[in-house]
């Protein structure tokens, strides 16, 4: 069925707060010009005006704009009849009734507008009005009882509201009694009176917290002073108020500026704090809320595989303490989407916890043991954040804004605002840490002489193998209050299947904002990193062109397959001239070089193709260690990076690449060593932009490991 709507010129219509009147309306839709803002139009269809209808921000106001509804506005109390008592409305509805009934007897010739004419029809209206309004009777009475009804004006006072009737356009709020504008308006006490007895509520909201009875009997002295100064000045005095008028006073005053002057600010904040459900999401990851939380447990601050190989008096004596954990989750469907420990509150566990929203972490659920998948993840619409120093730094902020993620901080001091993560924490605190032995309990009270310290016996792979059993296995699979006692898993599988997910950064984009920015020499092989060579088109043009000899990586040491490169303004994909490194991470890659160095000691260049051969044969033990590993405070740092750089002197080559060149002697003195004799200037051996050789200890001093040479 085709909706079509009838407005007129003086209608209002309100949508999210544009107030808009028609201009034209025809059988497609209707033109709109905003209020305010002559020759700003806007065009709906009645089926978009339909659907504007229902929206709760949306108020239509017929015949706003004529005069006479303006002028009943101002006069009248309320805009609609429902809104007034029971008693008032229903003698409205009796006025109402009156002047129908009246129009409509006029109309058949029983009565008209005079004296004479309205008592000769004034039985019959009565009886008119009875039937209208409905107040008489509804069922059958016994005789003798009470019957109430209501005395029909007289024909002056019947004429004014039939003429009001009709000049309100037979509107019923023209019938509201205006007895709301009864009263002496004038002030009951002079200013000087006012601002004394305003003074109780300066009295009362005082550090000192005395009672309402002691500050209304200090007012009333100051009144005694008042006065008694103004007889000394031959002044008239004033007049004393009552100790229950004062207390009416002081019942007008602020509530949150009474209890912030008493209390303080921060107990105020916190008893007249607004509660609220948070924002209603329905999509996965339209919004993902962050934190970072201390745990309630102590642990030793190392590796189990460290740990075993202490000696009794070592393990003794080595530290213990409390790890940080960084959680990000889901809040349509309560999933958690990163977990990751850290020693301290800081920037680069941040970002390296944001970083794991986008992929697919079962193998690392699977390195822990846990029997569910992990496979959580995706795009994020927004990212919501505490003011913590970590999330207000320039680094995460930044690697934020290279992603294209809208980033939202809440105000510090309201955890509410980020109620989701808040509630997770409480939930694993109740739940998981009273199954923990060296727990700390939320507070010394409850703690009380639990010896938390000498309990202390998870390393940091236990923990988060823990912690990741708790996530994947329990907490996704439990039923969850919010949801209505569907399992966070079965909500993800229900609304990704509805809804879909945001599409995740692409490679590139997620090395420039997650990769680390490194330089690297531009070579005839293009740039080096890690034993392997990295090439692409830019910079084979860059190398032959460009008199920046140099360019910036970023490297994604999950995926050792590929790096981008910044060559001039742009990024560019720069490809491993050595296969099979997809999807090898940087810590298998190290294991596998390191392997082959301490086999093949003698060997100055590695093969490329045994690298990935050995790559092969780690064992499963190890790469579930390497995923453990991974969200442990010890994973892979910027200095383990460059420290492993500069000791991969030779580059991975691969048998390609090897064929045809003799494999040099690991034997320095060989083949001898070429002495060139001093002419006093450039040898002739050495190119024109060589000096000559500094002296021996000064050589000896600047020598050092270089990829790049």
């Amino acid at each position: 069925m085709t909706i079509r709507f009838r407005f007129a010129k003086t209608d209002l219509i309100t949508a999210a707060g544009v107030a808009m009147r028609p201009l034209e309306i025809d059988d497609k839709g209707g033109l709109f010009e905003r209020l305010g803002q002559p020759g700003i139009t806007e065009w709906h269809s009645h089926q978009d005006l339909a659907d504007l209808l229902r929206q709760p921000d949306t108020t239509y106001i017929a015949g706003y704009f004529d005069r006479t509804v303006q002028e009943i506005r101002g006069r009248k109390p309320v805009d609609v009849v429902n809104e007034l008592h029971e008693p008032a409305r229903r003698f409205v509805i009796w006025r109402k009734a009156f002047c129908d009934a009246f129009l409509h007897l006029e109309s058949l010739g029983h009565i008209n507008r005079t004296f004479n004419g309205y008592l000769k029809g004034r039985v019959r209206l009565a009886a008119e009005v009875q039937h209208r309004v409905g107040e008489g009777p509804t069922k059958v009475v016994r005789p003798g009882a009470d019957i109430i009804t209501r005395q029909l004006p007289g024909s002056r006072t019947g004429f004014e509201w039939v003429r009001c009737y009709e000049r309100a356009g037979y509107s019923a709020v023209a019938l509201i009694p205006e007895t709301h504008r009864c009263g002496n308006r004038k002030p009951r006490w002079c200013y000087r009176a006012e601002a004394l007895m305003t003074q109780v509520i300066e009295i009362f909201a005082d550090t000192q917290r005395p009672s309402r009875t002691q500050a209304v009997a200090d007012t009333l002295v100051l009144f005694c002073r008042e006065n008694q100064r103004r007889r000394d000045a031959g002044l008239p005095e004033l007049i004393v108020p009552s100790r229950q008028t004062v207390r009416r006073r002081l019942a007008l005053a602020d509530p949150y500026y009474v209890h912030a002057r008493r209390y303080g600010t921060a107990a105020a904040n916190a008893r007249f704090t607004l509660y609220e459900n948070g924002i209603d999401v329905k999509q996965p990851l339209e919004r993902v809320e962050m934190d970072e939380n201390r745990l309630d447990v102590i642990s030793l601050l190392t590796l189990s595989g460290i740990w075993d190989h202490l000696p009794a008096e070592r393990q003794e004596r080595f530290e213990a303490g409390r790890r940080w954990l960084y959680v990000a989750i889901d809040c349509a469907t309560r999933c958690i989407l990163s977990m990751r420990l850290a020693e301290t509150p800081n920037s680069g566990d941040a970002i390296r916890a944001l970083r794991d929203i986008f992929v697919d972490k079962t193998p690392i659920a699977q390195a822990a043991g846990c029997e569910s998948a992990w496979h959580h993840h995706g795009g994020i619409g927004t990212l919501v954040t505490d003011q913590g120093p970590a999330f207000v730094s320039d680094e995460f902020q930044g690697t934020v804004s290279s992603l294209g993620i809208t980033a939202h901080l809440p105000p510090a001091g309201l955890p509410w605002l980020r109620g989701h993560i808040e509630s997770f924490f409480r939930t694993y605190g109740h739940q998981l840490m009273p199954l923990l032995v060296g727990r700390t309990f939320f507070d010394t009270v409850e703690r009380g002489d639990y010896p938390s310290e000498q309990l202390a016996c998870l390393c940091d792979d236990d923990l988060i193998k823990i912690l990741l059993t708790y996530v994947v296995d329990i907490y996704h699979n439990q039923g969850h209050g919010s949801l209505g006692g569907e399992t966070p898993n079965q909500a993800w599988s229900r609304l990704v299947a509805e809804y879909g997910t945001p599409p995740l950064p692409d490679g590139l984009a997620l090395r420039k904002a997650f990769g680390r920015p490194l330089q690297r020499a531009l070579r005839g092989d293009g740039v080096l990193f890690t034993g392997l060579t990295y090439s692409c088109g830019a910079l084979r043009e860059a190398f032959l062109h460009s008199p920046v000899r140099s360019v910036e990586i970023r490297t994604d040491l999950r995926d050792m397959g590929w790096i981008a490169v910044k060559v001039g303004a742009t990024w560019h994909p720069a490809m491993a001239n050595q296969g099979g490194f997809d999807s090898v991470s940087y810590d298998e890659l190290q294991e596998a070089t390191r392997t082959l160095r301490i086999k093949h000691r003698r060997d100055a260049e590695l093969d490329g193709s045994m690298v990935r051969r050995a790559i092969e044969r780690i064992s499963e033990i190890n790469r579930r260690a390497f995923a453990l590993r991974e969200l442990t405070p010890f994973h892979v740092t910027d200095l383990d990076v460059e420290r492993n750089q500069s000791a991969l002197h030779y580059p991975l080559r691969s048998d390609a690449e090897r064929l045809g060149h003799a494999r040099r002697s690991s034997d320095p003195l060989a083949d001898g060593i070429h002495i060139v004799p001093h002419a006093g200037g450039p040898s002739e051996n050495l190119p024109d932009h060589h000096e000559r050789s500094p002296p021996a200890r000064e050589r000896r001093n600047r020598w050092r490991f270089d990829d790049e040479q």
